[in-house]
């Protein structure tokens, strides 16, 4: 297991494991090496846990690291090149331009702007739709590409979604949203909060079945 250690303007110790099941520290400046390894040191078990997880994802979900298939709504959709200028979904095929077959950056761009276009004809109506049975419409529904979480919801009654939540199984993308929803109720994670969301869907189940999908957040 690969550990690297990194100084950052941050007051307390954070542990990231990567999709290639690589480990990076970020430490306090006013920290010593040596005390951030003893933390790690600590981790150990939590470590090798999140470090097993990630690499059976990349097992699992091989073509979309690789960038050959994307998923939709839980379910794997390849990606092929033709003479096109954008991303047109087939039935089970993505085709993009075949330019981007060589490029990995242009590809991951190509197809994020693709996810970006599927999230904002589909997330705000799903949202609607809950929003209608949890019994509060949002004030704004916002979507973005955020770098850590699936979705947050403001005292202004605002909520953001993260545009990969389409790449999600349906019933995990509908938690995110009925969870967000949710919040418009309850500002917390109290047991009130939890039971509004229990009326929709098996919260306790959604939250264990979507650490297999976190990978995605920073996929592209």
């Amino acid at each position: 297991m690969q550990i690297s250690y990194f100084k950052a303007d941050r007051k307390s110790i954070k542990i990231e494991d990567t999709k290639k099941g690589e480990v990076r520290v970020f430490y306090p400046k006013n920290t010593s090496i040596t005390r951030a390894q003893e933390f790690v040191l600590q981790k150990e078990k939590w470590i090798e846990n999140k470090v097993k997880q990630a690499l059976g994802n990349v097992e699992k979900h091989r073509e979309v690291f690789d960038l050959e298939s994307i998923t939709l709504l839980g379910k794997h959709v390849k990606i092929d090149f033709c003479d096109i200028k954008k991303a047109h979904l087939t039935e089970n095929i993505l085709l993009l331009p075949e330019k981007l077959k060589n490029d990995e950056e242009g590809l991951k761009k190509a197809i994020k702007q693709f996810i970006t276009r599927f999230a904002s004809e589909l997330l705000p109506q799903a949202t609607s739709f809950f929003a209608e049975k949890v019994g509060k419409c949002p004030a704004k529904v916002a979507i973005s590409h955020q770098k850590s979480i699936w979705g947050s919801c403001n005292a202004k009654k605002e909520i953001r979604l993260n545009a990969k939540l389409v790449m999600l199984p349906k019933h995990l993308m509908e938690y995110v949203i009925v969870h967000e929803l949710c919040h418009m109720i309850e500002m917390n994670h109290s047991d009130k909060f939890w039971q509004n969301v229990d009326r929709f869907c098996n919260s306790k189940q959604c939250r264990k079945d979507l650490k297999e999908y976190n990978f995605l957040i920073n996929l592209f």
